[in-house]
C-alpha cells in the first residue's frame, strides 16, 4: 500500500501527467452474460444486463516518445437481464418488500499506454494492465406477511462475501483536441467463487447457513467509454 502511494505521488509531482475522468457503458461478456437460468450466480451464470461504468486514469510519460505509466480506478455497476429480473418481481410481486442482486466491480490496475499522432489534433492509443478487481454482490431479500397467500410469515436474507481476484484490461482509442478521449476496452475481471450467507426466519425458527459458489464465476466485459483530460 506504501508503495502504491508513493508511486501516484511521484507520477503527480511529474508536471506532464495527465488526469481523465471516464464514463461509458459497461457490456456484459462470456459467462457473465449468459442467460442460462438453472446455473445463475452459483452454478457460473451471471444473467448481467449492460450497465455503467465510471472510472479514473493518470498517465504519467515515461519518455519523449508516447509511452505512459498508467493508473486504472472504476467502478462497474450491472443489473441483473432484464427479461429474468422481471419474473422475479413478478415471483415476488405479493411481498412485502425485496431487494434483487446487483453487480458492482472496483478494478484497480497499473499498465502501460502508447499514445501516437495521426493528424493535427488527433491521437491513436493503446492500452494494457493489471491488477486487481473487487467483486461485489447485492444482497438478496424478501419479506411476506400475515396478509400474504400463505400460512405464516417469512423473511430471507442471502448476503455475499466481497471477492478479491487478478484482473487485466487491453483496449484501445483516440484523443481529440489533446483533452477529449473515446475508448473500448475489453475487461477480464477475474473468476469469483464467491461466499455468502442466507438466513430464513418464520414465526420463532430461524435457519442460517455458509456456503461459497459450486462453479467460478467469470466476470468479463466490453466497455465503450468517453472521457476528459485536465
Amino acid at each position: 500500500m506504501l508503495a502504491f502511494i508513493s508511486f501516484l505521488c511521484i507520477c503527480t509531482l511529474n508536471s506532464q501527467t495527465k488526469n481523465e475522468l471516464q464514463i461509458g457503458l459497461a457490456n456484459p461478456q462470456g459467462k457473465f452474460a449468459d442467460d442460462n437460468e438453472k446455473k445463475f450466480l452459483y452454478k457460473g451464470s451471471g444473467l448481467a444486463n449492460s450497465g455503467i461504468f465510471l472510472g479514473y486514469k493518470l498517465l504519467s510519460p515515461l519518455n519523449s516518445s508516447g509511452l505512459y505509466w498508467t493508473f486504472n480506478l472504476g467502478i462497474m455497476y450491472n443489473n441483473l437481464e432484464k427479461g429474468y429480473k422481471e419474473d422475479l418481481e413478478e415471483d415476488l410481486e405479493d411481498a412485502k418488500d425485496y431487494t434483487l442482486q446487483k453487480y458492482i466491480n472496483i478494478p484497480m490496475l497499473f499498465g502501460l499506454q502508447y499514445e501516437s499522432n495521426i493528424t493535427e489534433g488527433m491521437s491513436l492509443f493503446g492500452e494494457a494492465g493489471l491488477g486487481l478487481n473487487i467483486l461485489k454482490i447485492t444482497n438478496y431479500s424478501y419479506e411476506f406477511g400475515d396478509d400474504a397467500d400463505i400460512f405464516y410469515p417469512i423473511e430471507f436474507l442471502e448476503s455475499y462475501k466481497p471477492s478479491a481476484q487478478l484482473g487485466i484490461k487491453i483496449g484501445g482509442g483516440i484523443v481529440l483536441g489533446e483533452k477529449y478521449t473515446i475508448s473500448l476496452n475489453y475487461l477480464a475481471l477475474g473468476s469469483h467463487k464467491v461466499k455468502y450467507e442466507w438466513e430464513e426466519s418464520y414465526y420463532d425458527m430461524v435457519e442460517s447457513k455458509e456456503e461459497r459458489f459450486k462453479k467460478a464465476l467469470p466476470v468479463n466485459s466490453l466497455n465503450i467509454s468517453f472521457g476528459i483530460r485536465f
